[in-house]
């Protein structure tokens, strides 16, 4: 069975592919985000198969009662907004017990991957899903630390990553924008604006240090040229192209977005136009991301906002980062305060023209025949 590994970039949509994928017949998934990290690892590492099972339903309740998950909006599903997905738990358990002593039967080449991979096969058997007809199994990791950290405890397991990524400005602005509206800010500090902007600008360069097939989704392609990403798509991995790839959803029930967004999301829109928030960019700042993502601009045929210049370095703080500090601020969060100087240094070292040289892009579905 192939696996692939979903790592998101800024606000491009990692979640709404999933969600295209949630029904395939033929594709092994749980309904969401898993978080690969030592949290998982100390899970996975109990000899007591019905001890996992367990541990697992704990950490992971909103795959099991939907209503849990308020941030990505899964107790408000369906065309009225109002269904939400059960799984029963202890069903979940005594298939987990049952398919992972199958496989102890067997010689486990990595027990860390062996018992995952019995964790979505319980999970798609206690949901109803016939698990003979799956060929994939999907893992939404979201973030490339996770990535990496996992890479780690996979050792000689084949696996593919998809990354989705979306115009660089478009995807600084989006974060920036709704972080900062989402619960007033809380959640928005000197690290985050960091991570969004390595996230955007070094993104594909750190996810090819794990040296595995990377493969992009681009988000304006999903949207306007769906069909060819998912005929894309299916080709590579042998799949049937199946009309739920259509539909944005989880459990076979309409999903309108997470809740960052601040709106009611409807799925695949062909009208998705690239757009920013002026409001929170300098015009220098635009000038130097173009400068230094000029070759990801070109390869994936995203246009120019401002006259082609070359900046190696902005020494100067961008408007996104003042922002966030003066958001840092109203908030009185001082440890917060005190790493500003930081992460705006780190900012300087690690995002510039430089950390650039020599990156080979991956291909994306959807822009490419050949895959």
């Amino acid at each position: 069975m192939k696996t692939l590994f979903l790592v998101g970039g800024s606000r491009a949509g990692i979640d709404l592919f999933q969600s295209l994928l949630d029904g395939h017949p033929q594709i092994l998934q749980f309904p969401g985000i898993i978080h690969t990290t030592n949290k998982l690892i100390t899970i996975l590492s109990h000899d007591d198969s019905r001890h996992v099972a367990k541990n697992f339903i704990n950490d992971y309740q909103h795959f099991f009662d939907s209503r849990v998950n308020r941030v990505e909006r899964h107790y408000m599903l369906g065309k009225k907004l109002n269904q939400f997905y059960l799984v029963n738990k202890n069903k979940f358990v005594e298939n987990f017990v049952k398919i992972f002593k199958q496989k102890k039967n067997l010689t486990l080449k990595n027990e860390f991957f062996e018992k995952l991979l019995a964790l979505h096969r319980a999970y798609a058997l206690t949901s109803g899903q016939n698990i003979k007809s799956k060929k994939i199994m999907v893992i939404n990791c979201h973030r490339i630390s996770y990535m990496k950290f996992v890479s780690k405890r996979l050792g000689n397991i084949d696996y593919e990553i998809i990354h989705t990524i979306r115009n660089p400005i478009s995807s600084i602005s989006s974060a920036t924008r709704n972080w900062l509206k989402y619960d007033k800010g809380k959640y928005f500090f000197a690290k985050d604006i960091f991570y969004e902007l390595d996230l955007v600008t070094n993104g594909i360069k750190n996810l090819k240090k794990i040296s595995k097939k990377i493969f992009l989704v681009q988000l304006e392609q999903l949207h306007q040229n769906h069909q060819k990403v998912f005929d894309n798509f299916c080709t590579n991995y042998k799949l049937k192209f199946n009309k739920c790839m259509r539909e944005s959803s989880y459990f076979n029930l309409k999903w309108w977005g997470d809740k960052v967004s601040g709106k009611n999301l409807d799925g695949i829109n062909k009208k998705f136009k690239i757009s920013f928030n002026k409001e929170i960019f300098y015009k220098r700042d635009i000038k130097f991301l173009e400068s230094i993502l000029h070759n990801l601009i070109i390869f994936y045929n995203y246009d120019f906002k401002k006259k082609k210049k070359k900046y190696f370095f902005n020494f100067l703080p961008m408007k996104c980062e003042i922002l966030t500090w003066q958001n840092t601020i109203r908030h009185k969060k001082f440890k917060h305060i005190l790493s500003i100087p930081f992460f705006y240094i780190k900012r300087l070292i690690f995002i510039n023209r430089l950390s650039q040289k020599n990156v080979k892009l991956p291909y994306s579905f959807g822009r490419f025949n050949r895959v």
